[in-house]
């Protein structure tokens, strides 16, 4: 084989398309095609709205994780349309893979929060969770879905709160909601009243107790509202009567509320600058009682 026959062959090489994409380090001539995401799995339990929980679940982890769908049974049956990026994956396959990095569930139910906590794992759902926790994988849960209203009896609250310590002594870390939805201004911090006592304004997120809801004044100020037209928006009063204000206490408080706190209450900096970006008004009684 003579000189000029090997140049012509290395030159066709070099020329190749394929070969040009190597050796720039683009073998799939797509330089997003070679950047490879981890692995992310969305335990979805049966919401009325899939569609914004997914939706949020993409716009909060959809960058950063390649995210599959392992639904509940009632959520299988819904079979929602996934948002685009995202993928539906079978019990089988969920629990034969060993490379998650984050787990996550944006609609934990009650039902899934209790076996958590207790440790059973007698389906796939809890079955990942309880390896996530053995393994030490992120995991994240959004306790928006729990479902506990005004009506719910205290000691009840009470138990599924101790759920909520239990899980995150485990390491699992838990949200109100997830990021992406708390930013939408439609979207509110519903209060939790047990029965039997007096309203207070409870969030199953932040379990400590001293904010007293004032209920009866609100709809006195929405009825006088109504008939002088004002476009502000009415702000919820929400008193808080112990002596240390810390920014975990904060986010038991209706976002975009009226806080009312005394004049010896110590107010962390961290907590003032979580009142300030969830839209919290701060306001200081005076020793009468009138701010």
């Amino acid at each position: 084989m003579n000189e000029e026959l090997i140049n012509q062959i290395v030159s066709r090489i070099l020329a190749e398309p394929a070969f040009q994409a190597l050796l720039h380090g683009n073998p799939g001539g797509n330089q997003e095609n070679r950047v490879i995401r981890p692995e992310g799995i969305v335990l979805l339990n049966y919401v009325p709205e899939f569609e914004g929980v997914l939706t949020a679940v993409r716009e909060e982890y959809g960058s950063d994780y390649k995210l599959s769908i392992l639904p509940s049974d009632q959520a299988f049956v819904a079979k929602p349309k996934l948002p685009e990026g995202m993928t539906w994956i079978t019990p089988q396959e969920a629990l034969e893979k060993t490379t998650w990095q984050k787990i996550i569930i944006p609609a934990c139910s009650a039902n899934t929060l209790a076996k958590a906590a207790l440790g059973i794992r007698d389906n796939p759902i809890s079955e990942l969770i309880g390896r996530g926790i053995t393994q030490g994988i992120e995991t994240m849960l959004v306790t928006e879905s729990l479902g506990f209203t005004a009506q719910t009896p205290k000691a009840y609250h009470d138990l599924y709160e101790g759920y909520l310590q239990t899980v995150q002594s485990y390491g699992v870390k838990v949200s109100a909601r997830l990021k992406a939805r708390e930013t939408a201004p439609s979207v509110q911090t519903q209060a939790v009243i047990p029965a039997g006592s007096q309203p207070k304004g409870r969030s199953l997120y932040a379990p400590e107790q001293g904010f007293a809801s004032s209920e009866h004044r609100r709809a006195r100020t929405e009825q006088n509202d109504a008939s002088s037209n004002q476009s502000e928006p009415i702000r919820e009063e929400i008193r808080y009567d112990k002596k240390f204000l810390g920014d975990k206490q904060t986010y038991g408080i209706p976002e975009g509320s009226k806080l009312l706190v005394k004049r010896w209450t110590v107010i962390s900096p961290l907590a003032r600058d979580t009142l300030k970006s969830r839209r919290i008004e701060l306001c200081v009684e005076k020793e009468e009682g009138r701010q």
